[in-house]
């Protein structure tokens, strides 16, 4: 009922009219944007689409058969991609922030979106998957919310998001109420790199859901450093860099830091349809661990002395390499625009030439290195003009998102993994489909069958790849499906959105943590419903 009066009130002290994107300081509220070239609302891309807007991030990918941008480092504005689009209508509720034609004109909204959404939970810890740390307690959760934004002399950007969230139990009885700045930043931007510092998530690897760093947990302080255009020298480059404070009570190591980075290459010409990604990331510090003086830094990303047990430079560390190919399927059958494969393998372990505990020797397949205790993902992204689909396996080893350091917690932030939503020893396939009706209306389904507690010890005996077994037929261990829906209708730039996850099996996870396991003989089933509205001014 409150859910309802919100909106209603939202509703009918906004005025209905047609106009110009308004840029004022204190921007009149409009329900409707023309959609010609001189009155159409363009977005800025300094102010990057977050990372988990998946809706938008697909569409964007589904544009070209070769890609203008990096779509395995998140968030992005997609600057090159932008160019060639047919229409921005799907994507109006996502992006934020107004282009001029004079880049000397500066822009600024104090509110330019604002949303209100009911999510009702039938059990504590269900969460939405890669939707950065929506986590919800038994019975229903009210979220209201306002964004705004500054772009000045098209350099420098400012983003910030007010979130207010409230809790109710099953009886409807007020529990909890907190009110913070979900996300925040400031960005600069020289010519195609920018510097930015705030809060936000960030997504590595091709894959829906990051292996090493997703935008599945909770918004996080950082300094960030990356290029938001391509760089063009001798084929596409896309680099970041980042720094995180991870600022939470746990059992282990209070307020550690999370330090991550990604490489990609794509060949020119010929061989532009390949591309090549490397993911560093590591959890260090924290409370009662050593500090490190910028000089130490070059060393503990190396990983030189990663693996000496307990001394400065031991830190839960992990690092991937993979493999995307954009296949053009759109040469043998025009309907299908899109159509890549992508596999990567990671470890959070390894053994290397360059470690000091490690013989020198020429190690398979990497030849320098070779991963230990090993995740895999395994997908295939397709597209058409009214179709997005895609489908991922994925494997992750006994010792992922756990170290002896950071033993209760592992790998997560607030009970949330901070890369794959499954979290540890998990074996998991899934498929999704999203079906544009029209540019306003779409659908979407998605079915998966996951299992936990799949291995029983380590992988280091495997030299080439631990992928094998798939799955994992051992008794006793948690086999779950999972089926989810997402209905969207965008109005004139704005966005409802319904939401229904259900989740069976015969057994239960009581410990929903994502680097903790307790199996209970018990079938249950997990439901989440939601429906959300966002108002763009």
């Amino acid at each position: 009922m409150i859910f309802l009066l919100v909106l209603l009130v939202i509703f009918f002290s906004t005025d209905i009219f047609a106009g110009n994107c308004d840029t004022s300081f204190i921007p009149v509220p409009r329900l409707y944007h023309k959609e010609d070239d001189d009155n159409r609302c363009y977005f800025n891309s300094l102010i990057s689409i977050n990372a988990e807007d998946r809706a938008a991030i697909d569409y964007f990918e589904a544009q070209n058969s070769e890609p203008k941008d990096s779509f395995s480092i998140l968030p992005r504005g997609f600057y090159d991609t932008r160019k060639n689009m047919r229409t921005f209508y799907p994507v109006l509720p996502y992006v934020n922030g107004v282009t001029k034609e004079d880049r000397w004109k500066n822009s600024w909204q104090i509110v330019s979106k604002v949303g209100a959404s009911y999510y009702f939970s039938n059990r504590d810890g269900n969460f939405i998957p890669g939707a950065g740390g929506r986590k919800f307690d038994k019975g229903s959760t009210m979220i209201t919310s306002q964004s705004g934004n500054a772009v000045f002399l098209d350099s420098w950007a400012f983003y910030w998001e007010l979130e207010e969230k409230n809790t109710f139990d099953s009886e409807n009885t007020w529990t909890s109420t907190d009110v913070s700045f979900r996300r925040f930043y400031a960005k600069m931007k020289m010519w195609k790199l920018s510097i930015m510092g705030g809060k936000d998530t960030v997504h590595l690897g091709p894959g829906e859901y990051g292996m090493l760093i997703s935008g599945n947990a909770e918004p996080f302080y950082m300094v960030k450093i990356q290029n938001e255009q391509t760089i063009h020298l001798g084929g596409d480059w896309n680099f970041v860099f980042f720094n995180g404070w991870l600022f939470e009570e746990r059992r282990d190591i209070s307020n550690p830091q999370l330090l991550a980075m990604r490489l990609t290459y794509r060949p020119p010409k010929m061989f532009s349809f390949f591309e090549l990604g490397m993911t560093r990331s590591m959890m260090y510090g924290g409370k009662g661990r050593p500090d490190y003086a910028l000089t130490d830094y070059p060393y503990l990303i190396a990983g030189i002395s990663d693996n000496v047990p307990n001394s400065k430079w031991d830190a839960d560390s992990y690092a991937a390499i993979d493999f995307t190919f954009n296949i053009p399927m759109y040469k043998l059958n025009p309907a299908i625009k899109v159509f890549k494969f992508y596999i990567q393998e990671s470890g959070t372990d390894m053994a290397a030439i360059w470690q000091v505990e490690d013989k020198i020797e020429l190690l398979l397949p990497y030849v320098f290195f070779r991963f230990l205790e090993r995740a895999y993902l395994i997908g295939i992204f397709a597209a058409t003009d009214k179709d997005i689909m895609r489908l991922e396996y994925t494997k992750t080893s006994l010792s992922h998102y756990r170290h002896h350091i950071y033993r209760y917690e592992g790998y997560t932030l607030n009970g949330l993994s901070l890369a794959h939503p499954f979290g540890k020893n998990h074996q998991a396939i899934r498929f999704n489909h999203r079906h544009y009706f029209s540019d306003a209306f779409s659908f979407k389904w998605e079915i998966g069958y996951y299992q936990t507690d799949c291995a029983t010890k380590k992988d280091g005996n495997s030299n080439i790849t631990a992928i094998y077994p798939f799955f994992s037929l051992r008794d006793g261990i948690l086999r779950r499906g999972y089926g989810n829906i997402w209905f969207d209708w965008v109005f004139y730039g704005h966005l409802i959105r319904g939401y229904l996850s259900v989740d069976a099996g015969p057994k239960t996870d009581v410990d929903r943590s994502a680097s903790q396991i307790s199996i209970k003989d018990e079938a249950s089933v997990d439901i989440l419903a939601g429906l959300s509205v966002i108002l763009k001014f």
